[in-house]
């Protein structure tokens, strides 16, 4: 294929957005992002869904303690792709100009990086064997170094992808890339593989998403227009990004650590269950939301007003989505857990709970990342996940006498004292007051507690949905789920309602939206 550059515009491209416009004529900025939202949106929840099937199968494949070693060997794989992603695709996605002469140096940078930490993690391996006292574990660590080269030429093709507000990632490859994990890890467990399952499911997918991404992205690198100059000025940008990351992949290494030094190999699998199920919910928002909100954000940062509006807006309508999503798993983790992955992993369903205040912290954190890195103050980041490190750290710590629960409980509280913090600082970043920034969030969280409320008693005390067979407790968690929707969406109206509004109409918005796209594709 010849090489096409980089258009420093599309037509898409010059539409910001944010969800606080929904007045714009044509396909402008509230549209652009509504569509991406939901395309984003569709895309992501397909790829949970097919996670969750081979989820399903791999939990009666693999036993908590094998997927406990994975956990564990794969630590320097999952922090070392930090390093070789550098902040280089936040940096692209904030840039406005000299998009290719960016783009080229960003791929010889990102390559780069993923060899030297490649072998830095294969010659490290070792360490995690004497760490977790388990030779596997060092073995998988050493086996999973290739995977941070291929992650490494995948950074450039992502960035240009989302700075396009282009969602082929989303409703393609990430999908594809489950299908190739999942597939390949169920065949290699059959064969009674263990942990190694996991690690071929991994490499598969890294391959199949570095191949799908260099083939959509329509873009090839002109390495004649690569410099030392542009590299600086990503890095200038990208380094408090980076910094902020490895502080978060920090503060998600250290249970990990805990648990596997000290407690052991089967509760860390138990923790990783619990971890995939509390972080889907937000997840779903992030990725739905997060994904768009950046690149929006970032072209219309000049009008303050306009901005300041906009991230209220989207503070509102984040929280209103996730603060129910992680709620409700304090009174469904357990049963979800054991009617859905087995008995056998009933301590994760108790982690999920522990985790409930994860999605809540979390879904305000990602906000703010967004808002602040859309504004140029990237730096902000890094305080943001150190409060959250320290925290998390310490109250794990403080609590490692309650196994499992415990690091979960220090994990949740880390998440929750990020959020207080993240709220701060955007709300002096917004020229805004701490009671205006709460006042979007309060009515969420005050129905997402009330509807938990109610659901305890329900579970536990009336009617046991583990008790019922897995037909019978599906069928009372759909139960559940709906009278749960019913409370909740009832006290925002009552509490809040200009929030029940714009989530009324966002939801009207992407319906109103697909129905004209099938409409479209029939005529």
């Amino acid at each position: 294929m010849s090489e096409q550059p980089v258009p420093p515009q599309s037509d898409e491209d010059v539409e910001a957005a944010s969800f606080a416009d929904p007045d714009l004529g044509g396909e402008g900025l509230g549209d652009t992002v509504v569509r991406g939202v939901g395309m984003a949106g569709v895309g992501y929840v397909g790829a949970q869904v097919l996670t969750l099937g081979f989820y399903l199968v791999l939990a009666r494949l693999i036993s908590p303690h094998e997927f406990g070693v994975f956990t564990a060997g794969s630590l320097l794989a999952t922090f070392g792709a930090l390093f070789t992603e550098s902040g280089m695709m936040a940096a692209l996605i904030h840039r406005k100009d000299r998009i290719e002469e960016a783009a080229s140096t960003a791929v010889l940078a990102t390559i780069a990086g993923g060899i030297a930490f490649s072998l830095a993690a294969l010659a490290a391996s070792p360490l995690l064997g004497l760490l977790f006292h388990d030779d596997r574990v060092g073995e998988i660590g050493a086996a999973m170094a290739g995977v941070l080269l291929i992650r490494s030429v995948i950074v450039v093709p992502e960035a240009l992808l989302q700075r396009r507000f282009s969602f082929l990632r989303r409703m393609v490859i990430q999908p594809v890339g489950v299908i190739a994990l999942g597939t390949s890890a169920i065949i290699a467990a059959s064969n009674g593989l263990g942990a190694w399952s996991m690690v071929i499911g991994y490499y598969a997918a890294a391959l199949i998403d570095a191949i799908l991404s260099w083939a959509l992205v329509n873009w090839r690198p002109d390495f004649r227009k690569a410099s030392i100059g542009m590299y600086r000025e990503l890095v200038g940008y990208g380094r408090h990004v980076l910094a902020s990351i490895m502080v978060l992949r920090l503060n998600e290494e250290i249970p990990v650590i805990l648990l596997g030094r000290f407690v052991g190999s089967n509760p860390l699998g138990q923790y990783r269950y619990a971890e995939r199920m509390s972080s889907t919910s937000l997840l779903v928002v992030i990725q739905s939301a997060s994904y768009v909100l950046f690149p929006a954000l970032s072209r219309i940062t000049d009008d303050r007003e306009r901005f300041r509006q906009a991230c209220l807006r989207s503070l509102r309508l984040m929280c209103a989505v996730a603060f129910p999503l992680g709620l409700i798993l304090v009174p469904l983790g357990v049963p979800l857990a054991v009617i859905v992955f087995g008995e056998v992993w009933k301590d994760a369903g108790y982690a999920t709970m522990a985790l409930a205040g994860t999605p809540v912290g979390g879904a305000i954190v990602a906000f703010a990342t967004e808002v602040v890195k859309a504004d140029g103050k990237p730096q902000v980041l890094v305080n943001l996940q150190a409060v959250m490190l320290v925290v998390g750290a310490a109250v794990a710590v403080a609590l490692l006498w309650m196994g499992l629960i415990g690091v979960a409980i220090g994990t949740s509280a880390g998440a929750l004292a990020a959020g207080g913090y993240a709220l701060w600082k955007t709300a002096d970043l917004l020229d805004s007051s701490m009671w205006e920034m709460l006042g979007s969030i309060v009515p969420s969280a005050v129905a997402g507690l009330v509807m938990a409320g109610v659901l305890v008693p329900i579970q536990f005390v009336l009617i046991d949905a583990t008790s019922l067979g897995t037909l019978g407790g599906l069928a009372l968690i759909a139960g559940e789920s709906i009278v749960a929707a019913g409370i909740y969406l009832g006290g925002i109206r009552l509490l809040a309602p200009e929030t029940a509004n714009d989530l009324f109409s966002l939801v009207g918005r992407l319906l109103a939206r697909l129905r004209r796209r099938r409409e479209a594709a029939t005529a």
